[in-house]
């Protein structure tokens, strides 16, 4: 196995990996001829992300028959080494066969003779870890639309404020996110007559729409914004909803499901 990134590509990479710590304590990557996938859950069960990277988006892409189909690093290990990384340097990753360890080496392009950056090279120990790839249908929501990603993020925590549940209310007049507590309630518009902060807002006739979701989870998903500068947002009673970022390409592809909270009607 040979991977070879480098530039704004890179950055992205990097972004995705160093923060799936605050999902799950490994990450999964599993290799074909079409490129990466990645599947992981939440410590509590309650959110899972889909991570997939077509060959087309790295600069080399090699894998032979002999080489694992699936490693498994720790992602406190790997943030940490992720972290190292300049802003001239691109990144190889490699191994041979069915290997223990794995090879990630930094280095930058030559200036005058001269590397800019001091080469670096991790042997990185791989966990052992059960991991079942779970089967996403694909849902029709009752409710669509598309947001900054950076306008979300600043939302978000202005309502982190307030409690930690967030309340989705989606109707074809309406869309408002809404935190309740004991220091007060904020409600935040995102789309009415007067008032369009959203895109391509798709929804059912009719539809009437109220679901809860954790705060935590949603800042955690906030979190990627580097990946893109949208996210797209889906909801229907009964499923999780859909948090996907909308790349500039299909070669990169990243969405997280989250179920929401069960209400307390009392």
């Amino acid at each position: 196995m040979y991977i070879l990134l480098c530039d704004k590509k890179l950055g992205k990479f990097c972004e995705i990996l160093s923060n799936i710590k605050y999902l799950s304590e490994f990450v999964t990557l599993n290799f074909s001829e079409d490129g990466i996938y990645s599947q992981g859950m939440t410590h509590d069960h309650c959110a899972i992300y889909e991570l997939r990277i077509n060959t087309d988006w790295f600069e080399e892409f090699e894998i032979d028959d002999d080489d694992a189909r699936r490693i498994c690093i720790s992602t406190n290990i790997i943030s940490k080494i992720l972290a190292t990384r300049q802003a001239s340097q691109h990144l190889v990753i490699s191994y041979k066969g069915t290997p223990d360890k794995i090879s990630i080496r930094f280095a930058s392009l030559k200036k005058d003779g001269k590397n800019q950056e001091f080469p670096k090279e991790f042997s990185v120990p791989l966990m052992d870890v059960d991991h079942e790839i779970l089967n996403i249908p694909a849902i029709e929501y009752s409710a669509e639309f598309g947001i900054g990603s950076k306008s979300l993020l600043v939302t978000n925590d202005q309502l982190s404020l307030f409690d930690e549940t967030i309340t989705i209310r989606c109707s074809e007049e309406n869309i408002t996110m809404c935190a309740k507590g004991n220091d007060g309630e904020l409600s935040v518009t995102l789309y009415s007559e007067n008032c369009e902060h959203i895109n391509e807002y798709e929804v059912e006739e009719g539809l009437d729409l109220s679901l809860d979701f954790s705060i935590k989870h949603f800042h955690t998903f906030c979190k990627f914004l580097k990946v893109a500068d949208e996210v797209k947002l889906g909801f229907k009673y009964d499923y999780p909803m859909k948090f996907d970022y909308i790349t500039e390409t299909e070669d990169l592809q990243l969405a997280f499901y989250l179920a929401p909270k069960i209400k307390d009607d009392a």
